[in-house]
């Protein structure tokens, strides 16, 4: 019986054990290359889902302000001063029970963030309103750059604010853009602001699969579209 069973052919030889070994292996290796795969996408899903909800917010915080920009007088611009990072305006977000508030949008390229500085109005005796003090500051989005803009020649696709004024054109038509930093001029002219940015996921590089970019038009409440010369006035 022993002497059978030693001379018995049964078995696997050492070729078919390397065979499939190496079967065992690759069907791993695949396994991982899909699992990889997979938590890679869904990382980027997660991030890009992170990216649009915090965009969508501030973008909403800007658009609002920046719609409500009020003059202060006949003679003073809406906007007291523009630049492609940063606007400062005046604004009246409440039902003209409190006086006017100065605020500032600003874009940091360093720090790669978006806030919001607000200056309290404070009405005198004379009935002109100053805005004394410091201002609040409130971050409204952090990992955050430039929004890329093809076909636009650089440097103008770097740009976070564009400041459009009406062309003499027959409609007119906001199209004309201006310089920044804005003069007093041409603070009075802005018909339309223009802003864009890309919201990136916390901590991670830009890429097209993970960052979102968001662009939007604010038409500015004294630029009447209708007006067949439709300059802006605070009258």
């Amino acid at each position: 019986m022993l002497l059978t069973r030693v001379r018995s052919q049964a078995g696997v030889t050492l070729v078919e054990l390397i065979a499939a070994l190496a079967i065992g292996m690759f069907t791993l290796l695949a396994v991982f290359a899909v699992l990889d795969t997979s938590v890679k996408q869904s990382s980027a899903v997660a991030g890009r889902v992170n990216a649009t909800q915090r965009a969508r917010l501030a973008m909403d915080t800007i658009t609002r302000q920046l719609r409500s920009q009020i003059c202060i007088s006949a003679t003073a611009p809406a906007i007291i001063s523009g630049t492609e990072n940063s606007v400062k305006f005046h604004v009246d977000l409440t039902d003209k029970t409190r006086p006017v508030e100065q605020r500032e949008l600003v874009f940091d390229t360093t720090a790669q963030t978006l806030t919001q500085s607000t200056w309290a109005g404070v009405v005198g005796a004379s009935g002109v309103t100053t805005w004394p003090g410091a201002p609040a500051n409130k971050l409204l989005l952090d990992d955050v750059t430039r929004r890329p803009i093809p076909p636009l020649p650089a440097p103008q696709d770097r740009f976070y604010f564009h400041y459009y004024a009406y062309s003499l054109a027959d409609p007119p038509r906001p199209t004309i853009l201006l310089p920044t930093p804005l003069t007093f001029a041409d603070r009075a002219r802005v018909a339309k602001i223009e802003l864009g940015f890309t919201a990136l996921p916390p901590r991670a590089r830009p890429s097209p699969a993970s960052s979102v970019t968001l662009q939007n038009e604010v038409y500015i409440r004294v630029a009447d579209p209708n007006d067949p010369a439709p300059t802006p006035t605070c009258v």
